[in-house]
């Protein structure tokens, strides 16, 4: 019977900024644990699926929180999967602290791609993926699309050895650092991040290199644009912040 799972994570230092605030990164993190966790339970986590020569690559993803975490803080994270059609599946979060309150939400959106072609494989080719659809929604809706990007460049790239995952590309969280590294440490010190969203274009594999343009599109909500040398357009962002 599909029902909602939930995960616990301790905020460890190593999970913390100069303020004592959870990194965007290790947020991600935790998100994207629980997902794995949640996964692998159910027989289509990524090692089930290289039996296969496929693998799971995320395309969107989007968090709201009303609270940012801090060291020692316990949070359990309850994931399930909120739809599933022939191209994608959409998979949503809630996190709650020690209380119980809820503090932020998360929805991606997951594509299958074979390991060898690199193209994306039909999900009726996993139709036990239904048995575990939940279909409730959350408050923060799908994964938006996010526009074309202008601005300047704020920050570069170059893909190295230790960028690489298991699908030998990027890993999401280095997009996140490159992204996070266009703003000053006095501009985190005055602002806390209020909502996070990404979309993920094309893969980054080692050598590849490129800029990160940023452009305001209202006070204190930017976009960005990773740009490949080689590529063209691989990723676009948006962080929302509230002033502190």
């Amino acid at each position: 019977m599909a029902e909602k799972k939930s995960y616990i994570f301790q905020v460890r230092p190593h999970h913390v900024d100069f303020q004592n605030n959870v990194t965007l990164e290790s947020l991600v993190g935790f998100f994207l644990g629980a997902a794995e966790r949640n996964a692998d339970e159910f027989g289509f986590g990524l090692l089930n699926l290289q039996e296969r020569n496929h693998t799971w690559v995320l395309l969107r993803f989007v968090l709201e929180m009303s609270r940012i975490p801090v060291d020692k803080d316990v949070l359990t994270v309850a994931t399930w999967i909120q739809d599933v059609n022939s191209t994608f599946t959409t998979r949503v979060m809630q996190v709650s602290d020690e209380s119980g309150q809820v503090i932020g939400y998360a929805s991606t959106s997951w594509a299958m791609l074979n390991m060898d072609t690199r193209q994306s494989v039909l999900l009726n080719t996993l139709p036990e993926l239904n048995e575990y659809k939940v279909g409730a929604p959350i408050p923060l809706g799908d994964p938006p699309r996010i526009p074309n990007v202008k601005g300047e460049v704020e920050n570069t790239f170059k893909v190295k050895y230790s960028d690489i995952d298991i699908n030998r590309h990027a890993n999401t969280m280095h997009y996140i650092q490159w992204i996070e590294d266009c703003f000053s440490i006095d501009y985190y010190a005055g602002h806390r991040l209020k909502r996070f969203e990404i979309n993920f274009l094309k893969e980054l594999v080692f050598g590849d290199s490129g800029d990160v343009y940023r452009e305001m599109k209202a006070e204190n909500d930017f976009l960005f644009q990773i740009v490949a040398h080689e590529k063209g357009n691989v990723c676009r962002a948006r962080m929302l912040f509230e002033e502190v």
